[in-house]
Formats: C-alpha cells, structure tokens, sequence
C-alpha cells in the first residue's frame, strides 16, 4: 500500500512540475508562432471583425481583413444560413483571394486633369505649409501624424505605418509646435480597422497609375507630372491594378457545399501579386444563382506563420523593434 501511494506521489509531483513547463512551451509557441483570427457572426454584429458586402451586378460576395503579423497559411471557413433555392445549392461560387487596400477598391471618380486641380483637393479644408496626405514626425518624442483634411491622426507604432505601405523616407521632420497647429482628426488614432484616409495617393502596377483618395473615391491622376509641382514632396503607395488575373482561387468540396459549408486554404507565398496588406476573399456565383439569397451565418479566417527558423527570428526582431521604438528611443 504504501509503495503504490509512494508511485502516485511521485507521478504527481512530476505533473505539478510538467504544469509550468507545459506552460512556457505553450506560451512561447503562440509568441514565435501568432495566429491572427477574424470572425463574422451574423447574430452578433459588434462582435464581428468584418462585414460581408453583396454585389448584385457582379453577382458576387466579397468581404476582407488586414492581419499585421506575417502569414503563410490563410484559412477561411464559412457557414452558409439553409437556403431552399435548390439553384444554389447545386451550383459551387468560385471563392478567390486577392491582396489589396482596402481603400484602392473604392469606386472610380472624375479624373484629376490639372495641376492646379490636384493642389486644390491636396489643400482640401487645409489651409497649413503641408498638404493632406503629409507624414510628420517630430523627433524628441518620435511620434508621426498623418494629415488629412487638415487634421492630424497618429500612428500608434511603427507596424502599422509599415503595414499600410508607407515608408520611413517620406516622413518630414517637425518641431511639436508645427504639429499643435493641427486639431485631431474624428479618428485621432490610425487604425489597422480603417481604411487609408483622405489625401492618400496610390500608384497601381504594371501600369503605374496615380490615384488619389478622396470623399469615398479614387480619382485618376492623368498626367504623373501634375504631382511635380502640386506637391514637390510626393509620394505614393504601391498597389497592384484591380483584376482577375490578381485573383487566387480554391477548390472547394461539392459534399461541404451541400452542408452550407465553404472552407478553403490558401497559402501567401503562391498569391499571384504582393503589393497591398488587405485581404480580399469573393465568392462569385453563377447567374442561376443569385447573390441575394446568399446568407453567411458566421465566418471564420485564420493567418497561421510558417514553422520555420525565419519566423522566429522575425517575431525576435519585431518585438526587439517595438521595445526600441516605443520604450527606448524616446
């Protein structure tokens, strides 16, 4: 008797020692390696993290996500609401992905045809040294704003100013005092939610178009040259043109499909373009079926890293940035 009670003592100490162990595994497994998840839950509205938008002339659903941490792996897993129209049952969408912004999917606006033209909606309600669309970043506190509409909005840290394509090279270098000049923006804090904020212009490849963003549009530049002298210190995001060749498609499983199910890997490194951090997924249907019966009950989208020694190196590198940036250099 007690032999056997002298094992089960043993056994659990080993476990009470195996807990914190089993622990700092976990914990180290989920820092090296992030998932970043994004949820949509018809019921629950508030909760979800993205919106499904019908387009009713393309015939399509489309809905996406940014994720700030890199990703290899994407997966997307859909539960449709049961539906009797046996037409769309019978019929699988095409489900693709494409990378993007999300403000460069905006609709087209009048064309911009002027230099002058393109300063006045540069200096929109701005009446300051430095044009909407500005970066300013003062020093002593390392702080950087971006200006729309002659407001400022700041950048929380430096993954989200790289994550929305902007570079360390454009920004201009201020006293605190040209920054006070500049009430806060509605959205005083630039967020990974939003999308890029009035002022912004894009430049879209191959064929190296100028876009500026404005009131919900994008507004084609039509001569690159108007920029020289509308703003000497320009600069643009890259992003990749809008079409289907862009586009990744999944096979999907016809025996899912009939469940209302939809689930679909796919996989970073095999995208066909890499300008661009919005992740835009689309279901697109055949006319037999019509969008507008088309009903998600919840969604769910998973960024999983590469299990690689490059990944963990890169998460030591950008936690090592974050601490220098936000605790250091000040």
């Amino acid at each position: 008797m007690e032999a056997s009670l002298g094992k089960i003592y043993k056994i659990i100490r080993i476990l009470i020692y195996l807990i914190p162990v089993v622990v700092v595994i976990v914990g180290l497994y989920l820092v090296f390696f992030p998932v970043e998840k994004f949820a949509y839950l018809s019921g629950q509205p508030k909760l979800s993290k993205f919106d499904i938008r019908k387009d009713t002339g393309a015939n399509e659903l489309s809905f996406g996500v940014f994720p700030l941490k890199k990703n290899n792996i994407i997966n997307l897993d859909v539960n449709l609401k049961k539906t009797e129209k046996k037409s769309c049952k019978e019929n699988l969408p095409v489900v693709s992905l494409e990378r993007t912004y999300q403000a460069f999917l905006y609709p087209a606006g009048p064309d911009i045809n002027s230099q002058d033209e393109l300063r006045n909606l540069l200096y929109i309600d701005n009446s300051t040294k430095y044009s909407n669309g500005t970066l300013l970043h003062n020093k002593p506190t390392d702080r950087v704003f971006l200006i729309s509409h002659g407001k400022k909005i700041l950048f929380p840290g430096p993954e989200i100013l790289l994550a929305f394509g902007y570079g360390f090279d454009y920004m201009v270098d201020v006293d605190q005092s040209v920054i006070d000049q500049y009430p806060e923006a509605d959205e005083g804090v630039f967020l990974w939610t939003l999308p890029h904020p009035d002022g912004i212009i894009f430049e879209s490849f191959p064929t190296h178009s100028f876009y500026l963003i404005l009131n919900g549009q994008k507004r084609l530049i039509t001569d690159p040259n108007f920029m020289d002298k509308a703003w000497p210190e320009h600069y643009s995001i890259p992003v990749n043109d809008i079409t289907p060749a862009n586009r990744s498609q999944c096979q999907i499983s016809a025996k899912d499909y009939t469940n209302g199910n939809i689930k679909c890997a796919f996989y970073a490194d095999n995208l066909p373009v890499a300008l661009g951090k919005y992740y835009l997924f689309t279901l697109e249907y055949q006319d037999v079926c019509l969008v507008e019966n088309i009903h998600i009950n919840n969604a769910l989208i998973n960024f999983r890293p590469a299990k690689s020694y490059a990944t963990i190196k890169d998460t030591i590198r950008t936690i090592f940035a974050s601490i220098l940036n936000r605790y250091i250099q000040k």
